[in-house]
């Protein structure tokens, strides 16, 4: 986790402007490159926030938290679906892939949205392979749904209808032998999408295909999840949910408590043991025109709509400082008393 101080607009050093400061920071000998990467690209992001704003942004101290899970009176990546689970002090910012990624398979959002229009452009919903396409890591799941990975390998194994495998990874866990470009999940009319120890930052870019994301419901958002308009696969197949968790909890039911019509949604949730997913491919495949409904306004939303674009998430930054800079309350003058150091030079690695 680390204490970032951002500077007011006007005179610093005789210079205007605005800038961003760190305070407190965890050791690079302690983070993995991983950590480090991701601490970095979301740095940056904000960073770029900063100093491109067209108005003054307010003098503000927060934690910034990269990791999996959400922290207390901090900014992370995600926090709980459920109203219930959500704390006061849970802000979401925007995934550090909107910066980079540095996975062979992946990169960065503008370069994956600028391949994926190029596949979009020359592929309709219906050319697409008519399959459910998943890639991933069979024991990464949540703790409510522990065998989330290995039963979707189960249930598709051997179906015509799946492309699903669990990644072989090489090259201490750079590569995948059998791994796709975030692009080419597009190429499937149906991509299955799978949460992990909480998210999973691959959501994102699924998004932005004229695919039908596959999922059970998800119990962790991130920055642009609140848009998702989500069908029922029970709704679609007219068939009364399964009673009891982890179908019909609770949870769920706060977390997404309107079942829309197919002909509004533009994701389609399935049982959370994967029971009735072969169902509801078969229901699709059935019915063209909903289906293609479904992914479209997917990417119409998401896509078209800007909402995955750099000019969006550098807005959401700055609404994010505006907003956390409302209600922090801070212990003692450290923030303003020590400037710490300037994200020019932390940058530069050597803290």
């Amino acid at each position: 986790m680390v204490t970032i101080r951002r500077a007011v607009a006007g005179k610093h050093q005789g210079q205007p402007g605005q800038q961003l400061y760190i305070l407190n920071w965890q050791k690079k000998a302690f983070l993995s490159e991983q950590m480090l990467n991701e601490r970095t690209a979301a740095l940056n992001q904000l960073y770029r926030a900063i100093v491109t704003s067209p108005e003054p942004l307010p003098d503000t101290l927060f934690a910034l938290n990269i990791q999996d899970r959400p922290m207390a009176q901090s900014w992370s990546y995600a926090r709980p679906a459920d109203p219930n689970a959500t704390k006061a002090g849970d802000f979401l910012m925007p995934h550090f892939a909107f910066w980079a990624w540095p996975l062979k398979y992946i990169g960065s959002m503008d370069r994956a949205l600028t391949a994926i229009t190029e596949i979009e452009a020359n592929w309709t919903f219906h050319a697409k392979i008519a399959q459910a396409v998943w890639r991933g890591t069979p024991w990464f799941n949540d703790v409510q749904n522990h065998d989330l990975r290995k039963r979707l390998i189960q249930v598709t194994t051997g179906k015509s209808w799946a492309d699903v495998q669990a990644l072989k990874w090489e090259t201490n866990g750079q590569t995948a032998g059998n791994g796709l470009a975030i692009e080419d999940f597009c190429r499937y009319k149906y991509i299955i999408y799978t949460e992990g120890v909480t998210y999973s930052g691959r959501l994102p870019f699924h998004q932005a295909c004229r695919s039908i994301i596959l999922t059970p419901p998800m119990a962790w958002m991130l920055h642009t999840t609140h848009l998702v308009r989500p069908v029922f696969s029970s709704t679609l197949l007219q068939t009364e949910p399964r009673q009891g968790p982890p179908h019909q909890s609770d949870r769920i039911k706060r977390a997404w408590p309107t079942d829309l019509d197919a002909g509004d949604a533009n994701l389609v949730m399935v049982s959370p043991d994967w029971s009735d997913l072969e169902a509801t491919i078969a229901w699709l495949e059935n019915h063209p025109t909903i289906a293609q409904g479904i992914a479209d306004r997917q990417r119409e939303l998401f896509y078209d709509g800007g909402y995955l674009s750099p000019a969006a998430e550098t807005c959401y930054w700055r609404a994010l400082i505006r907003g956390w800079s409302k209600v922090v309350e801070s212990e003692g003058g450290e923030w303003t008393e020590h400037k710490g150091v300037r994200w020019e030079l932390f940058s530069l690695g050597g803290f």
